[in-house]
C-alpha cells in the first residue's frame, strides 16, 4: 500500500474509533458502530486485499479496546474480520454492476452492518453469552436492524463528503 492510502485509511479509522468510544451503549451495552462505517469507506476507497485485511484487523482491535459489551473483545475481532471479507467481496461484485457509487455505499452499509451484527451476536452468544438474559432475536431486532439503517445514512453521507473533496481511488493512487 502507498503511504497516501495508508494515511487515509488510518484517518478514517481514527475518526471511527473516536465515535465508537464516545457513543454510549443503548441496550445491554450494544451501540451503533460508527467504526464499521469508517471501515467500509476505508476498504471501498483503497480496495485491495492488503487493505481489506489490514483495515479489518485494525478495526477489530480498536473495537475490542473500546467495547462496552461485557466480554465483547473476541466477538468484536471475529465480526470485523469476517465483515471485512464480506465487504471486500461485495465491493468486487458491485464493481461489475453499473449503479451509482452512492447506491453501492448504501448497499455495503446495510448488508455489511447486518453481517457484522449477526457475526458479533452469534460469536458473543457462543463465547460469553448475551447480557441481561436478552435473546439473539431481541438484540438483532432492537440493535442490529436500527444500526444497519443508521449506517446506511452515515456511510452515504460520509461517502458524499469524501467524493466532494475528491479523496477517491483515483486521487489516492496518484
Amino acid at each position: 500500500m502507498k503511504v497516501k492510502q495508508l494515511t487515509m485509511s488510518a484517518i478514517l479509522l481514527a475518526i471511527g474509533a473516536i465515535l465508537h468510544y464516545i457513543v454510549p451503549g443503548i441496550f445491554a451495552g450494544m451501540k451503533p458502530d460508527f467504526l464499521l462505517s469508517m471501515m467500509f469507506l476505508a476498504i471501498f476507497i483503497n480496495f485491495n486485499g492488503t487493505n481489506v485485511a489490514a483495515t479489518s484487523i485494525a478495526c477489530g482491535l480498536i473495537s475490542a479496546l473500546t467495547t462496552t459489551f461485557p466480554g465483547g473483545q473476541i466477538p468484536n475481532i471475529i465480526d470485523k474480520c469476517l465483515t471485512g471479507v464480506v465487504v471486500g467481496v461485495m465491493i468486487y461484485g458491485l464493481s461489475k454492476i453499473s449503479i451509482p457509487q452512492t447506491v453501492k455505499m448504501g448497499i455495503i452499509g446495510f448488508i455489511g452492518t447486518l453481517v457484522s451484527g449477526t457475526a458479533f451476536l452469534g460469536s458473543a452468544y457462543l463465547l460469553v453469552g448475551l447480557p441481561g438474559g436478552a435473546s439473539f432475536g431481541a438484540l438483532f431486532m432492537g440493535v442490529v436492524i436500527p444500526a444497519s439503517i443508521g449506517n446506511v445514512i452515515f456511510t452515504i453521507l460520509l461517502y458524499q463528503i469524501i467524493a466532494r473533496v475528491r479523496l477517491n481511488r483515483v486521487t489516492l493512487s496518484e
